[in-house]
């Protein structure tokens, strides 16, 4: 059985490949999710897929609330990771992930884990992988 982690090799920070993302990637949305990602070389990067989890300033004026909300997205990606990681292993791709919350409101974290499993999904089917 798989461990539910997601340690900081995984997390996105190259701001290079951030700029990349945000200028060629392609999005999915599972409202209030909105994922930009993109395809890498297998040398650019050792881990199926590195993620960025971003809240507006703008959606929430204050760091409690927005801290709160990327805590929950967090917890959604890791504990619902592993379909799109061993679908990516298993097809050797690497891909850059930007995960956006796009709404103005709190959501419950088990809506956000059914959200996120969407979102995940249509990766995959973007990607077209499955």
């Amino acid at each position: 059985m798989k461990r539910n982690t997601f340690p900081l090799k995984e997390h996105l920070k190259s701001k290079k490949t951030i700029e990349k993302l945000y200028a060629e990637g392609t999005s999915v949305t599972a409202y209030p999710l909105r994922a930009v990602f993109i395809q890498q070389n297998r040398e650019e990067q050792d881990v199926a897929a590195s993620v960025l989890i971003s809240v507006a300033k703008k959606r929430f004026r204050h760091a409690v609330d927005r801290n709160l909300v990327k805590r929950r997205i967090r917890e959604a990606y890791r504990t619902s990771k592993h379909p799109l990681t061993e679908v990516l292993e298993n097809n050797d791709k690497r891909i850059a992930v930007a995960i956006l919350y796009i709404d103005t409101r709190h959501n419950s974290t088990a809506f956000i884990k059914r959200k996120m499993e969407k979102l995940l999904e249509g990766i995959l089917a973007k990607l077209a992988l499955q």
